[in-house]
């Protein structure tokens, strides 16, 4: 997030060098590359670009007067002259210093009157004024303005509440009415209830005459009377023309969206919920029964209140609640919401809400977003995840707790030993804190010295750090650098540690490098030219961590888009696709868009005999087996991997 401004300075002379044509790929801050036109569209509104009408867009004269004088107050202004409630930020900041992301909404909302109902707008607002440098977050999650912050605030046109004309007010529309017994279901979900929701959304087979709605009405009309399994089956069979395995899947998914039971050993029947709100003949009963069993559904709608991209709403939302929805999840749930006219498609990928999908949210319980957005797996990963939670909660923790420094100590140890290294725990007078080896080729191992600073105060100043002494433990160790982990730095200390080659490594900077290396870990030597105070050291394991990320997310959605040829083949694939076909699926799917360079490998890894997630079928390759058997397959493996470090 701290890095928002240097990238939009990349582009933005990237942009301004090239020709400026929609159709011209840039690669400006990292290895993605992307298109003038996407830069465009997200970056249209903002005052930085400008367009000739033609295809061609081209750097403004204010972006550019930033881009050479490198003021980073002409940005400042020029968002704030084009962003509703920018600079505002800083002086509710000003007047409410130490408050997190949520108060910040609540003032927010109810001094200006907006209808935010999530924490996004909040969130990307702020993290433009911290890429700035005029917000700052602190380990505790509370936010305050910066010295440089409020100097910009003097010089900016600060509106009055009072006198705000733009406000975003939600149309006039009557509010739908749900069903009795949906609408009480509704009012009586707690925030515990609604976080323990399933995430999977399930199969649901379709026509080429009936949407999602129409299909999930068709299949719960066949539990009208009561059925069977092998009758609804054989069914499924008959009206949708699917294999018997996709008619089990449909009856599992119908289960997991409340709108079936099971009443006995081979027997189901319609819920109350699903009998209602059939007999109401609305779409809103659906959607409010769905919401209720299925994780992130009417969440999405207030997400959708301006035009929006699957991939960018998928990003949002992971980010905003802590889930890890794939693709294709997001787009089960955007499908039903259009089926039910609580969404609409404007164009290919992109979505807005639609006045009665913004009114059904007062009918609806929604689940409260995470004050600071963080990536949790699956309940597959909890385990390793739930440690890393702990050891980073303990971290922060421990980090203030100056009358107990072994603590910190500790927590420190164990933080390098979860990434990967041989750390031992030495403390006491004359010796450094943490001692951590590292391999430096076959056979070979060098180690650095990590010192543990804590403070009651959150902040260490040059005051408290000895760095004679941190170099007398650096050369008594035989150490090739030093580290000095404290909850955050002010003063001299940031230059006095430059001066003397020690890093400064704050608390969470560290939490982030923990989070992020056990979701899309890079290889220990990149973590260890970052410690080691490498220039570029952070921004290569950023650049690493997103390749991961990218790589990790094409791969299953390959898996993903397989499934789904071999659930519902036709006659041209046999439920087979080749590199190329699984591009022409994703391209507007994925971003950045992906290449068939980048997707044949992972066919090939598929295929290979550890995973044998794909068999070759004419020049294509077929899905034999459920996702879920391939990550049984691939977690197998890699908990024999994590045997050999539990057995040294």
């Amino acid at each position: 997030m701290e890095d928002q401004v240097e990238r939009l300075r990349d582009a933005l002379e990237a942009i301004r060098v090239s020709d400026g044509a929609f159709s011209t790929e840039l690669s400006p801050s990292d290895d993605s590359v992307r298109t003038v036109a996407w830069f465009s569209r997200r970056l249209g509104s903002s005052g930085l670009l400008v367009s000739n009408g033609q295809g061609h867009v081209k750097v403004s004269d204010d972006a550019a007067r930033w881009l050479l004088s490198h003021d980073d107050r002409i940005l400042a202004g020029i968002l704030h002259s084009r962003v509703l409630l920018f600079g505002e930020i800083l002086q509710l900041l000003s007047d409410n210093p130490g408050i997190t992301h949520s108060q910040l909404k609540e003032n927010a909302t109810s001094k200006y009157k907006l209808d935010w109902k999530t924490l996004d707008p909040v969130r990307k607002r702020v993290g433009w004024l911290r890429s700035l440098g005029y917000v700052q977050f602190s380990f505790d999650k509370k936010l305050s303005v910066t010295e440089t912050g409020l100097e910009v605030l003097a010089l900016l046109d600060i509106v009055d509440p009072n006198q705000v004309s733009r406000t975003v007010e939600r149309p006039n529309v009557p509010v739908p009415d749900l069903p009795v017994a949906i609408g009480e279901e509704m009012k009586s979900f707690t925030s515990e209830e609604l976080s323990e929701r399933k995430s999977a959304f399930g199969y649901v087979p379709r026509s080429n005459v009936k949407d999602i709605y129409e299909s999930i009405r068709h299949l719960c009309l066949l539990f009208d009377p009561a059925s069977t399994k092998d009758q609804f089956i054989a069914s499924c069979r008959i009206d949708f023309g699917v294999k018997d395995t996709s008619g089990m899947s449909a009856l599992y998914a119908l289960k997991s969206m409340g709108l079936i039971e099971q009443f006995s050993m081979d027997g189901y029947r319609l819920t109350s919920q699903a009998r209602e709100w059939i007999d109401s003949d609305q779409p809103w009963g659906l959607i409010a029964i769905v919401h209720a069993h299925i994780l992130i559904v009417g969440e999405l709608i207030p997400y959708l209140a301006e035009v929006t991209r699957v991939p960018n709403l998928r990003e949002t939302v992971n980010g905003a609640y802590g889930t890890r929805l794939s693709l294709s999840e997001i787009r089960s749930r955007i499908h039903l919401l259009v089926s039910c006219s609580a969404v609409e498609q404007l164009a290919p990928g992109q979505y807005r809400a639609t006045p009665e999908g913004l009114a059904i949210l007062d009918q609806l319980t929604l689940l409260a977003e995470r004050d600071v957005p963080v990536d949790v797996p699956h309940a597959d990963d909890d385990l390793s995840m739930a440690r890393n939670d702990s050891l980073r909660e303990e971290l922060i923790v421990a980090a203030t707790n100056s009358q107990h420094p072994e603590r910190f100590e500790l927590a420190v140890q164990q933080c390098f030993e979860t990434l990967g290294f041989r750390s031992e725990h030495l403390g006491g007078p004359g010796k450094t804190d943490v001692l951590v080896h590292y391999a430096d080729g076959p056979g070979q191992t060098r180690r650095f010295i990590a010192d543990a600073k804590s403070s009651a105060s959150g902040t260490v100043t040059e005051t408290m750090v000895q760095f004679p002494a941190l170099k007398d433990h650096t050369t008594k160790h035989k150490a090739d650098f030093a580290v000095l982990v404290a909850p955050d730095f002010s003063g001299r200390i940031i230059s006095w540690a430059a001066e003397n080659n020690v890093v400064l490594l704050n608390v969470p900077r560290l939490c982030v490098l923990l989070e992020n290396q056990q979701r899309n870990p890079a290889p220990l030597d990149e973590v260890i030219a970052f410690l080691g105070g490498k220039k570029d050291g952070w921004l290569n394991l950023e650049s690493t961590w997103r390749a991961q990320q990218r790589t990790g997310d094409l791969f299953v959605e390959v898996i993903d888009c397989l499934r789904r040829e071999y659930e519902d083949p036709d006659d041209e694939t046999g439920g087979a696709l080749t590199a190329e076909q699984i591009y022409f699926v994703l391209r507007d799917a994925v971003e950045p868009r992906p290449t068939q360079v980048a997707i044949k490998p992972l066919l090939d890894f598929l295929s290979s005999p550890l995973a044998q997630g794909t068999r070759p079928a004419g020049k294509g390759w077929r899905l034999p087996d459920p996702p879920t058997l391939i990550a049984r397959r691939l977690r197998t493996i890699a908990a024999r991997i994590d045997a050999i470090n539990e057995a040294d």
